[in-house]
């Protein structure tokens, strides 16, 4: 039972992540500075949101548990 359920987390854990990377797009940021001789740069930053990295945390401890399950010996009777 334990590693039906290990199999279980492990699979949906990799699945649920490859859904929230297809669904999440990074936010640009533009940073522009102007230096003394009036030459304008922008530069580009692309950063996830918060809230894709909490699902990230959330699913390797996931995927952690499950691949404890599977690998945990059942107990000797």
């Amino acid at each position: 039972m334990k590693r039906a359920i290990g199999i279980f987390l492990t699979l949906s854990s990799l699945l649920t992540y490859l859904i929230v990377d297809m669904l999440y797009d990074p936010l640009e940021n533009k940073i522009i500075t102007t230096d003394m001789n009036s030459v304008t740069t922008a530069t580009v930053l692309y950063q996830y949101p918060l809230m894709y990295w909490v699902i990230c945390v959330i699913l390797i401890i996931t995927f952690i548990l499950g691949i404890y399950f599977i690998s945990s010996k059942g107990k000797a009777i």
